[in-house]
């Protein structure tokens, strides 16, 4: 019985063990990347994973760094839309400046614009009368710190809204910058709302009418036939160019007999202002007379809505739709300052 193995005997089995190991390797590195083993797939590592570092569990990602996103560009602030201002006056009263104003405000509202009038005649005021309104409150207790302006405005009659002016209110003149200032900043949140804001002017040249034509976008002088009136005008635009050589004048012919008694008008005024103040002056229209005018003033009513079809309305409807396409991306453009900060600037002179 032989308890132990010899020498040779242990050296081939420790050869078969070598050559089985060998040839075991060999069909590991013949099989593909994956095999399956009862149908399961299996792993394998290839050859480019280096041996004792073997894993199968999935290679994980590389985590990728996305650049740095670049600061969003702030965009510049939008300019606030300020509303055009049109100045109506006269130089001499009696020539239904007021009747204008109101009437404007009617047919521009009535295009779908959104219209204030603010009655400037700080003496004389009476659009609020035209209206058949009695506001509570007027521009005199906004001058004098009792209410704020959002409750002195009222709704007019076809929509526009009026800032009623009241007797004594022009003391407004005599207050100190930093109130004038309080009192024009109120009025200057109105252009931020409106389309077109209408002043109605007092009649003659004094300072305050002169500083809120001159402030005004667009001056409307208004005229009748008369040879007093006339001579008013003239007068009433000499002083504004001499305040403000740039402003932009148009005349507005009330009472006349027809187009052409009107156009006629402008011509003459037209040679006269050119000749003497080297300034043209524009012909915005032409309003004939018409009975039912007067007729809507004792009803307190402003006449396009008294007699819709009357010539004197088509008249004003004319005018309305003239200063509406006057307005234009150019004309916006050229805009410099708002009307009220113009204002403050005129009146601090």
């Amino acid at each position: 019985m032989t308890v132990g193995r010899t020498e040779s005997q242990i050296e081939a089995k420790g050869t078969d063990q070598v050559d089985q190991a060998a040839r075991l390797r060999r069909i590991v590195d013949a099989l593909p990347p994956e095999e399956t083993v009862r149908g399961v797939p299996f792993p394998v590592a290839t050859a480019s994973v280096p041996r004792g570092a073997v894993s199968f569990r999935p290679t994980p990602a590389r985590a990728t760094i996305a650049p740095p996103r670049p600061a969003p560009t702030p965009a510049a602030p939008a300019m606030p839309r300020l509303a055009r201002a049109i100045a109506i006056t006269s130089g001499k009263g009696g020539v239904g400046k007021s009747n204008v104003s109101v009437n404007l405000a009617v047919a521009l509202s009535l295009m779908g614009r959104k219209v204030c009038l603010l009655d400037a005649d700080l003496g004389m005021a009476n659009a609020d009368v035209l209206c058949n309104v009695t506001p509570k409150r007027t521009l005199q207790h906004v001058v004098a710190g009792r209410c704020r302006l959002v409750e002195v405005a009222v709704i007019g009659p076809g929509g526009f809204r009026l800032i009623p002016g009241a007797s004594g209110v022009a003391a407004m003149a005599d207050l100190g910058r930093r109130q004038r200032a309080g009192v024009l900043e109120q009025l200057a949140a109105i252009e931020r709302v409106a389309d077109d804001i209408i002043i109605d002017c007092a009649a003659g040249i004094s300072a305050n009418v002169l500083a809120f034509a001159a402030a005004a976008h667009r001056t409307l002088v208004t005229t009748t036939p008369e040879p007093t009136a006339l001579t008013d005008a003239y007068g009433m635009i000499k002083s504004l160019l001499r305040q403000a050589p740039a402003s932009r004048i148009d005349l507005v012919v009330n009472m006349a007999t027809g187009p052409e008694e009107g156009q006629g008008i402008h011509r003459r005024m037209n040679r006269v202002v050119g000749s003497f103040l080297h300034h043209e002056v524009g012909l915005a229209g032409v309003i004939p007379i018409d009975p039912s005018v007067g007729e809507a003033v004792r009803h307190r009513l402003p006449f396009t809505l008294f007699a819709p079809s009357g010539p004197a309305t088509q008249a004003i409807h004319d005018l309305g739709r003239h200063l509406a396409g006057i307005e234009t991306p150019d004309t916006r453009a050229a805009r410099t300052g708002g009307f009220f900060s113009r204002l403050l600037a005129w009146m601090d002179r």
